[in-house]
């Protein structure tokens, strides 16, 4: 059945309703929630003008990839941690529930390195709201020499903590919880509490939290969200403005577009030749 859920932006100047499927696995009840899409339905992302030179259309479409995964990677965590929030359930998937978590950092960085290859009259000033993702990302690429620098120091474990708040839509309680990945022998989170008075999402606030040389970090992913679909918002106008003052009309690409190959193999004729 469908649930349709009424999700406030955080500036509030938007309402979104959000459908969210629910089905039964094992008797547990398990609801896939469907998310906001950063990049919208017609982004020029998606439609790019056939009068574009090649490394042009190929830095705008690994963009939108790009855009994408990070969408993807976010559904499945917030699934992963809607899961873990409801009474009585069974703890399980941890490794995945991190790997979502760090594919966002991951992303979200390569994103950054991507704008910054397009021209820019402000010297990519629209990613400023972004660049704390890149700490998190020199912490995944080495991580190996955290442990000697500052993790057994700071009790971190290898692959962070994951914090975020669980609303009951019924009774409106709001509920901290804390995924520590790996061994717990010791650790230490920082938990500041949201105003979700008006929020209508079960899920609020995911951060996770690491640590840079000898700085403990964290982020907000919930936040880190809302900021990008900010960044396509205005990079999907102003693109698109450029391409109509050039004349160049939005192109279908779908037929062309991460296209699937199936190869089958020759079947080989076993009659006897007399």
């Amino acid at each position: 059945r469908l649930i349709f859920l009424r999700k406030i932006l955080a500036h509030k100047t938007a309402t979104i309703l959000i459908p969210t499927r629910c089905r039964q696995a094992n008797g547990t009840s398990i609801c896939l929630i469907r998310k906001m899409k950063i990049l919208s339905e017609k982004s020029i992302f998606k439609y790019l003008p056939l009068e574009m030179n090649g490394y042009q259309r190929l830095i705008f479409d690994t963009i939108r990839i790009t855009f994408e995964m990070i969408e993807y990677d976010y559904e499945l965590l917030e699934n992963e941690l809607h899961h873990l929030s409801q009474e009585k359930t069974k703890k399980e998937h941890t490794s995945r529930t991190f790997s979502h978590a760090w594919g966002i950092i991951d992303h979200s960085s390569r994103l950054i390195k991507l704008f910054q290859k397009l021209p820019s009259d402000s010297e990519h000033s629209i990613l400023n709201p972004i660049l704390s993702v890149n700490a998190f990302r020199n912490t995944i690429q080495h991580l190996h020499e955290r442990i000697d620098e500052s993790m057994i120091e700071n009790k971190s474990p290898f692959y962070g903590i994951l914090s975020w708040y669980h609303k009951n839509l019924e009774t409106e309680k709001l509920t901290p919880k804390i995924l520590v990945s790996g061994i717990t022998w010791a650790f230490n989170a920082n938990l500041t509490i949201p105003d979700v008075s008006d929020s209508s999402k079960e899920i609020n606030d995911i951060c996770l939290q690491t640590v840079n040389k000898k700085e403990t970090i964290l982020i907000n992913l919930t936040d880190l969200m809302q900021k990008l679909k900010s960044i396509a918002d205005k990079n999907e106008e102003k693109v698109g403005a450029f391409f109509k003052e050039q004349g160049w009309k939005p192109c279908d690409w779908t037929k062309r577009k991460d296209i699937m190959i199936n190869i089958k193999s020759e079947e080989k004729n076993n009659t006897d030749n007399n």
